[in-house]
This record gives structure tokens, C-alpha cells and sequence, in this order.
């Protein structure tokens, strides 16, 4: 595929408020399945950029400008000028960029269904309600008494006199001042502040990625602080954030596997809660774990979940690396898969530029044609069938509880007469993976995959490693791309290829090449339910 990028760009950024790093998302480093081209939209023409970006003729779009009502850079009027388009797109949507701190939380108290900080006692943190990388946040923002409050407030006003000013001119307010004088006279009250209680801890995030729509969490990050602040408290500084030595590190779920656990469930929770799912991406969570009882808050819900920035750069995405099966490749198309999910029509357009090379037909091959070795091995407790044909490897096995799952009516039929499956769906995979998260022992897959664009290939391979506790085996026509990409997905964590090899179909011909992974420790990926 023909990938653009839309980034904010930083022209109009003062200086200082942006990552001295100088950093951009750039997905083309972990993948040449695809092309890419980024485009970094200045506020002021964003809708003759975007124009120019459409007229050039790519196939996806993904979304990373962040800007809110109110910010400088390119993002909510951007990315709705976009949306109204309709083009294949995942990434930052304007909705989330509508809202800011204080909605979540209003929302969060409203509906009393996630942990937050309550605003009652001291000690107290104050931060912008709209606002990025922590640029307002400093040794102030930890409150007391107050004294230190009213102090704080008044010195984040005459900071905060721009933001206010632009966004009553995005709202189209008819005295920008008297609204910014109105927010200024609020003190506390202002509605663009977020005045909490201070938790005394860690700081943790958290990444759920959508998989279909299935929410699947991350390993949790640790904040990790290269400076240390005046005090017994920790928290992120803008000068603190992007020193050369913070970063993130990742939570040993041995040590600590209770709130390895908390922290996902509630993280996949607030994906929920803010609904996440049709940006087709995921979100990053932010907490602060209280230090008495490790018990965690959210303070803050990212629409961003993937950087992908340079691996060894501060900030890279150590979680995708360590987790996620087939890594960032697999995680970009999944998210292209996502969005097909949701728009089966625009599918075939798609798919003359992105689907795997023709072959003859695998569901050819004989069950005879099966090379000992692999049904030799073991696959006792559940095996999910997926693209089952005739029953052909059931039939060699003994002792196994089959679930079937085909698109066609046609071979479902076939396979219930065969007596040997518990449980036949009719269903085309891609769209049950993106529903069905049942852990299973064993996960085949040797038919039909031929029919699967690269993209949902990746999206089918990471699924099943992610609900297979013991093995996956998976068969392609010899020399297709289908082969070349299962080869190159590589062993995920905690995973091993115990088995590459081919044998004839006698039939037709075809040589087909065969992948046998197994699981060399526990899972340990927190399973969401899934959603509707």
C-alpha cells in the first residue's frame, strides 16, 4: 500500500514546548511491505494540504496530529476537514481531539466506573486541562495549602492567557477577552484546570490496542526518572520528562504480578469508557500507583498508543517490541485491518494492491498428503480449526475437541459430517478473530490463507499467538508471499518455531511449506472481554 501520514507540524510552536528531541512517528522504519510519505500540516493550510495529500492518490491514511481546540499546531479542525473525505484512514480522531482533561474526568466521576484522584485534600496537583508533554507542569504544580493553590493558579494564568485566547476565537466567541477573563476570575473553578489530589507513587502506562474489536493490553511501562526532584515526590516535569536520562522501562510482571494485572484491567476498561475502538489504533492509559497500597489512578488517556520512533530513541515503543507478535509491522496492519473490518466495501478496492500472490488451490491437498512428523505432535485439549475444510487432519487425531471455523456454508456442511468437530461456525476468520477471545490450546490454519491480504495476515498471525497457549501451525503454497511473510514474522516472545518444512499435494502439484510454533512459557497477556 500507498501510505500517507499526516503529522502537526511544529511551525507555530514557541520554542522550548516541543520534544528537543525532534522526533516523528515514521512507521516506514519497521516495514518495506508498504510505502510511506509524511506530510506535516501547518495549522493555517491545513485544509490546502490535506487537499494536496488526497489529490496525490494513496491508499491509507494514518492520523497522527494531536492539536485540540485551542492549540497552535494543526489537529481537531484538520482531522475533521479530513474525516469529512472518508477515506481508508486509522489514527487521532476529531471527537477525542474535542474533548480535554476535564471532560474525562467529569466523565470518570459521572459514571464512577474508573479510578481517578478525587479534589478534596491535600496535597493537591494542578495541570492545564488541554495541554502536552507536561510543558506547564514544574516544582508549582504540587500544592499544599491554599496559599500554594491560589499561588499556583496565578501564576499559570498569564501562561495560559494564549491557549484561552485561541480557543474562544476556535469557538467563535464574540469577546475572546471576557472569556479569557472569565476563566482567569474562576480561580479553582476554571474549567480548563485539573485540580486533583496528589498520589504519593509510580508512574505507569499502559497501551490497548484494538484487535478487531477485541481490546488487547500491553506490558505496562514504568516511568522511569533521570532527574530527581527537590522533595520526597516524583512526577513529570517538563524538564524532568526530557531529560536525557528519563525514559520508560517495563514492569516485571514476576515481581509485582497483581498490579501487572490491575494495571490492564483497568487500562482496557478505559478504552472502553472513552471509546477508543473507531480510531481503529488503541490508546495509551497513564497512572500514578499509590506507593501505601499499590493501588492505581488514572490520570490521563492518550489516543496516541504507537509512536513508532527509532528503536534505541528514549521513547520508543519497548511494550510493542516486547509483546506484540510480529512487532510494529504486525501492529500497522492491524490497524489497516481494523478499519477494513468496519468498511467491507472499500475491501476490494484495497485489495488489487495489497493481497498475497495467487497460487493453485491449497484446499487440494489430501490428508495422506500430511507429513507424519506433523501430526505427530501433540495437540491434546482444544484445537481452533481455522478455514477447516473436510476434517482431514481431525481425522488423524484422536482425543482432540475441534472447533471449526470456515466463511462457507458449503464446507461446514462437509465437516459435520465428518462427526469430528464439537462446535462448526460459519464465518470468514478475519472478521471471528476480531470478535472471538477465547484462549484455546492449539490454533491450525492450513487452508485458505492464500485469500488474505498481507495486511490481514499479519492481523490473523498476531491474533492467534495471542489465544494459543501450546502451538499454532500454519500452511502456504511454497515460494508466495504468504510464505515469505509467515517466515519473516519471526518467533514472538515466549515463542519458538519448532517445525519448517514441505511436502507435495499430490494433486495439483503444489508444494506446500508448513510452520509448526509452539509456546515455550505461560501466557501471561491480560485477555479482555470482548466487545460488541
Amino acid at each position: 500500500m500507498k501510505i500517507c501520514c499526516l503529522h502537526s507540524s511544529d511551525e507555530g510552536i514557541e520554542a522550548g514546548e516541543e520534544d528537543p528531541e525532534d522526533i516523528w512517528q515514521d512507521p516506514g522504519l519497521f516495514t518495506d511491505q508498504h510505502t510511506f510519505e509524511n506530510k506535516y500540516i501547518v495549522k493555517a493550510t491545513a485544509k490546502a494540504q490535506i487537499d494536496e495529500a488526497i489529490a496525490e492518490g494513496y491508499d491509507f491514511y494514518l492520523v497522527f496530529m494531536w492539536g485540540t481546540r485551542d492549540d497552535a499546531i494543526a489537529g481537531f479542525d484538520a482531522i475533521k476537514y479530513f474525516e469529512s473525505f472518508n477515506l481508508p484512514s486509522a489514527g487521532v480522531r476529531s471527537f477525542e481531539r474535542a474533548r480535554d482533561k476535564f471532560d474525562f474526568f467529569d466523565d470518570a466521576k459521572r459514571f464512577g466506573n474508573l479510578p481517578i484522584p478525587g479534589d478534596d485534600g491535600f496535597p493537591l496537583f494542578v495541570k492545564p486541562a488541554a495541554d502536552y508533554a507536561s510543558k506547564l507542569i514544574d516544582e508549582h504544580s504540587l500544592v499544599r495549602n491554599e496559599a500554594e493553590l491560589e499561588a499556583t493558579i496565578n501564576r499559570l494564568n498569564p501562561r495560559m492567557r494564549a491557549q484561552r485566547l485561541r480557543r474562544a476565537e476556535a469557538l467563535g466567541e464574540k469577546d475572546p477577552e471576557g472569556y479569557v477573563k472569565s476563566f482567569e476570575e474562576a480561580g479553582r473553578d476554571a474549567r480548563d484546570l485539573v485540580i486533583q489530589e496528589f498520589i504519593d507513587g509510580d508512574e505507569f502506562s499502559v497501551v490497548v490496542l484494538a484487535m478487531g474489536y477485541v481490546p488487547v493490553a500491553l506490558t505496562p511501562l514504568v516511568v522511569k526518572y533521570g532527574k530527581k526532584q527537590n522533595g520526597a515526590e516524583q512526577f513529570l516535569t517538563f524538564e524532568v520528562k526530557y531529560h536525557e536520562d528519563s525514559g520508560y522501562g517495563l514492569l516485571d510482571e514476576e515481581k509485582e504480578p497483581d498490579l501487572y494485572k490491575e494495571l490492564q484491567a483497568v487500562a482496557v476498561k478505559a478504552f472502553e469508557e472513552t471509546g477508543a475502538q473507531p480510531s481503529y489504533m488503541g490508546c495509551e492509559v497513564d497512572f500514578r500507583v499509590r506507593r501505601s497500597d499499590r493501588k492505581p489512578f488514572i490520570i490521563e488517556v492518550d489516543p496516541m498508543p504507537v509512536w513508532f520512533f527509532p528503536t534505541g530513541s528514549r521513547y520508543e515503543d519497548l511494550d510493542v517490541q516486547h509483546d506484540f507478535p510480529g512487532g510494529h509491522r504486525a501492529v500497522l496492519n492491524t490497524f489497516i485491518t481494523n478499519y477494513y473490518l468496519d468498511h467491507p466495501e472499500q475491501k476490494n478496492r484495497a485489495r488489487g494492491k495489497s493481497s498475497n500472490d495467487g497460487s493453485k488451490d491449497l484446499n487440494s491437498w489430501d490428508a495422506s498428503d500430511i507429513p507424519t512428523n506433523i501430526t505427530s505432535f501433540q495437540y491434546s485439549g482444544k484445537v481452533l480449526d481455522l478455514e477447516c475444510r473436510d476434517a482431514a487432519i481431525s481425522q488423524k487425531l484422536e482425543g482432540v475437541e475441534f472447533i471449526g471455523v470456515n466463511g462457507s456454508e458449503e464446507v461446514i456442511k462437509l465437516c459435520g459430517q465428518s462427526g469430528r468437530y464439537k462446535e462448526l461456525i460459519h464465518k470468514d476468520i478475519v472478521p471471528f478473530l476480531a470478535r472471538y477471545n477465547q484462549r484455546v490450546d492449539h490454533i491450525l490454519l492450513l487452508s485458505g490463507i492464500k485469500f488474505l491480504s498481507v495486511e490481514e495476515l499479519d492481523f490473523v498471525l498476531a491474533r492467534c499467538f495471542q489465544l494459543a497457549n501450546q502451538s499454532i501451525t500454519v500452511f502456504a503454497p511454497e515460494g508466495t508471499e504468504a510464505a515469505a511473510n509467515i517466515k519473516t514474522f519471526g518467533e514472538p516472545r515466549n515463542w519458538r518455531l519448532t517445525y519448517n518444512g514441505s511436502f507435495a499435494a499430490q494433486k495439483t502439484g503444489t508444494t506446500i511449506t508448513g510452520f509448526r510454533f509452539e509456546r515455550t512459557k505461560k501466557p501471561v497477556q491480560f485477555m479482555a472481554e470482548a466487545t460488541n
